[in-house]
């Protein structure tokens, strides 16, 4: 029996076929990485100021939405204050205030919504001394809540801000246990 082969196997289309092919899948493989495998965090947009033996605290709370872990969290909190240039314009002023705990090894990664975990181990808060009330009641005063961390699985970071302009924004109680942004 003998097989003659008339058809060549390897052809320069079927090569450029093939490359492109693969370009094209590895172009969608790491659109879906980047789009679906970075951190997620909400931040709560209000904050609490709790009375404790030692002393006053502004509370802030975020949790982490990914399914994935995160860590190397740095949280920092700045004053902001608007200096005005004329025309509606402003430029930002930035000063460091001081948290207790801004530095967080790792956050474990939300569970599933028909698991229960009483403890909430994705649900972080950071306390803060400095007046923040004095803070908020000046006209061309803020202040900024920045994290950043980086993701578990593929060690994408990110970097999410929020800021607080108002005197409403702080409400004298504390956060509820769990993922939702209520007071107790």
């Amino acid at each position: 029996m003998v097989i003659l082969l008339t058809e060549q196997i390897w052809t320069w289309s079927h090569f450029l076929f093939g490359l492109t092919y693969a370009i094209v899948a590895s172009l969608i493989f790491l659109f879906i990485v980047l789009v679906f495998f970075k951190p997620k965090i909400r931040v709560a947009p209000f904050l609490c100021k709790i009375q404790t033996e030692s002393g006053l605290f502004y509370v802030f709370k975020f949790v982490n939405y990914s399914y994935f872990s995160a860590h190397e969290i740095r949280v920092q909190l700045h004053q902001i204050r608007k200096i005005p240039m004329g025309q509606g314009r402003f430029n930002n002023e930035y000063q460091q205030l001081s948290l207790l705990n801004s530095e967080i090894s790792h956050i474990p990664g939300r569970l599933p919504l028909w698991f229960k975990n009483d403890a909430n181990p994705h649900c972080i808060t950071v306390r803060s001394k400095d007046d923040i009330n004095k803070i908020l009641s000046e006209e061309f005063n803020g202040i900024s809540l920045r994290i950043s961390l980086k993701h578990g699985l593929t060690g994408l970071s990110k970097v999410f801000d929020r800021e607080y302009a108002n005197i409403e924004d702080i409400r004298n109680a504390r956060f509820s246990p769990g993922r939702k942004f209520a007071t107790l």
